[in-house]
């Protein structure tokens, strides 16, 4: 295939590829591994689809998020193309660079190690159950992701960070419209909402400080008000979708291929390698935070100028042959599996052993409690996000059939 014929092939603003991308991908690999995007109005992208040249960019210097650091001419063209209803929430780790990003990391690192992600699993595991008998009192049709994958992370996250029991709904509720509509006024109205009532929080625990991470944030002098307020968007909202997306395309994948799902259920201690192929196979991200050069860089046999967009494409990199073996077989037992699902380098996903966590109490419970789970509907009629950062199907209706 030509460039002139790829560029056709593949428009990163249509949804025509997400259904099922990697064909697709599979010939950018092996025709345009460092591909060149030049759409109408002018901003270059360059989309990266070989693991090792997506794991260099993801850990390159001359490779960052902050467009402010890019001369004043290039990030003026830039921003004349922003139209970003959540601006007002970008300013945490996922958007910036060190010095900054190693600040913020290190303030909210605690939270998510491993002392309290385990301190976690039990309340995981009780939320899963109460979410799980909810699916089952459905009955046939009822929707995963409504009903388990959505609810979970945000039960969980808002413990976390220490918001009300009541608040989860409208949590939940802000979530949906911040991350999933396609109306740029209902997210910036929402986005509003949102940041008003954090700051409720924020002179709440100024007033009454516990031992939530709120609490531990507030009393910090490394933080300032908009990266707080930014950095609970990050962490309650900006993550959530990444666990409802692995939950989701887990048990699709799963049902897909009953082998490995009969495979899973004579052998529950695989889950953890079931996850981790999900996170290859077909993961929560499609691909990293479009990036900038913030000089002209040296990836493949291809100079990235300044200025252009850099857009590492996780997916393919999961199922690149030079890395893997079968890259297209769904194989939960696989070893080793060394998959970019949760991003390398510094900007490796903060949260990836709670969003881990919760998949495996998510799909076991599942696998356990429904041997004759099967789709509801012809997966091949699901509708996916509409666009391939985050990536993984809207709606998964089930049928059930719960053991004696």
């Amino acid at each position: 295939m030509s460039a002139t014929e790829l560029e056709r092939a593949f428009d990163p603003t249509t949804s025509r590829h997400r259904r099922d991308p990697h064909p697709l991908f599979h010939r950018m690999r092996e025709q345009e591994p460092v591909y060149r995007h030049a759409p109408a109005n002018g901003r270059v992208s360059w989309y990266l689809t070989r693991y090792a040249d997506v794991q260099r960019a993801l850990h390159h210097p001359d490779i960052g998020r902050q467009l402010d650091r890019l001369p004043g001419e290039l990030a003026a063209f830039h921003r004349r193309w922003e139209n970003d209803p959540l601006a007002m929430v970008r300013r945490n780790m996922f958007n910036l660079d060190p010095p900054d990003h190693t600040r913020l990391r290190r303030l909210m690192a605690p939270a998510f190690g491993p002392r309290t992600v385990a301190a976690l699993e039990r309340r995981i595991d009780q939320v899963v159950g109460e979410l799980v008998d909810d699916l089952a009192a459905a009955g046939d049709g009822a929707d995963l992701i409504e009903l388990l994958a959505l609810p979970l992370p945000i039960l969980i996250v808002a413990d976390l960070v220490g918001f009300p029991i009541g608040d989860r709904g409208r949590l939940r509720g802000w979530s949906d419209d911040m991350l999933r509509s396609r109306d740029a006024a209902l997210i910036r109205r929402t986005g509003v909402a949102f940041v008003a009532y954090v700051n409720e929080q924020l002179d709440e625990r100024r007033a009454h400080p516990g031992e939530d991470l709120l609490s531990q944030l507030v009393r910090s002098t490394e933080i300032t008000h908009a990266e707080l307020v930014s950095s609970v968007f990050q962490l309650l909202l900006a993550g959530d979708e990444t666990t409802v997306n692995l939950i989701g395309n887990g048990v699709l994948e799963l049902l897909r291929h009953p082998d490995q799902l009969e495979r899973l259920r004579a052998r529950p201690q695989l889950i953890d390698s079931a996850v981790e192929e999900v996170l290859r196979f077909n993961g929560p991200v499609g691909h990293s935070r479009p990036l900038f050069a913030l000089a002209d860089v040296d990836i493949g046999s291809s100079v990235i100028p300044q200025g252009d967009i850099v857009v590492p494409v996780l997916l393919a990199a999961n199922r690149d042959p030079a890395v893997f073996d079968r890259p297209d077989v769904f194989d939960i037992g696989r070893t080793p599996n060394r998959h970019l699902g949760f991003g390398h380098g510094i900007h490796f996903c903060l949260g990836a052993a709670l969003a881990r966590l919760q998949a495996r109490a998510a799909i076991g419970a599942l696998v356990r409690r429904f041997p004759g789970l099967a789709p509801a509907v012809d997966p091949a009629e699901l509708e996916w996000t509409p666009d391939l950062f985050l990536h993984g199907v809207r709606h998964l209706p089930l049928l059930l059939e719960k053991s004696p």
